[in-house]
């Protein structure tokens, strides 16, 4: 990643530094979302690559403080051991497929997952999850939710659904998503920087670009009360699932 972005050019930094900057804002005001609406705007202007490696510590950093909210850290991690083990392998496949990937398919698949994601999210399903269908479930949807965060550094959005499904809300959803969020981004920074394609320059790098992350935070959460977190959810979505188009759009034409 530091090999490929060009700091050299000021305005793409700028461009960059304002990516994260908005994607901040919008964590700011609804508490979440943040690659879904950095990886778009990152990926016009850098790899899609580096832009999943530059999103990785910004996501450990801005998710741990609601992670360890309230105690009971350890009870929350063994409640989401089976996400753990579907995520897992599906975060080493996803990381393949993206290292493996031309970068103009990368893009295509990137935005195809924006879109899907996107509208998964708009339109998720009320699910309710059987107590004996725990166990499967988890592992089914933290397996391709590790594929998506692998691919696009977007390993929330379906195990969100699946945490919903338990009848999770309120803090006890916030903890344990922003936890199984600051595991996944571990996972896929450790495999990123192992797979050589990155090095720990890159993990400094990723770590720098929480700055302007905390920033578009601050800045949205001095909004969030004046403005109505569902009403600004759906637009931010809407803009998404148009992202992705654009970026299956760039991809096939690039």
């Amino acid at each position: 990643m530091s090999r490929t972005l060009p700091f050299d050019q000021a305005g793409i930094v700028a461009a960059v530094i304002g990516s994260l900057i908005i994607a901040g804002f919008l964590k700011g005001i609804i508490g979440v979302g943040m690659p879904v609406v950095a990886l778009p705007l990152l990926s016009l202007f850098i790899d899609v690559k580096a832009a999943a490696m530059l999103l990785s510590m910004p996501l450990i950093f801005s998710n741990l403080p609601q992670a360890l909210e309230g105690g009971q850290t350890g009870r929350c991690l063994r409640q989401l051991m089976p996400v753990f083990l579907g995520m897992i392998p599906g975060l080493c496949l996803g990381v393949r497929i993206l290292l493996a990937l031309d970068a103009d398919v990368a893009r295509m698949i990137a935005g195809l997952v924006l879109v899907g994601v996107g509208g998964v999210t708009l339109l998720a399903p009320t699910l309710q999850l059987h107590s004996r269908l725990v166990l499967p479930a988890g592992i089914a949807f933290g397996f391709f939710g590790g594929i998506l965060g692998g691919l696009a550094a977007m390993a929330g959005p379906l195990v969100f659904i699946f945490l919903l499904a338990k009848d999770l809300r309120g803090q006890a959803f916030t903890k344990e998503a922003s936890l199984y969020l600051v595991v996944s981004s571990g996972v896929l920074a450790i495999l990123l920087t192992a797979s050589h394609a990155f090095s720990w320059l890159d993990v400094a790098v990723s770590a720098t670009a929480m700055v302007p992350v905390v920033l578009g935070m601050t800045l949205g959460q001095l909004l969030r009360d004046r403005i109505a977190p569902e009403t600004f959810k759906t637009l931010v979505l809407i803009a998404v699932i148009a992202a992705g188009a654009e970026l299956v759009r760039h991809g096939f034409f690039g």
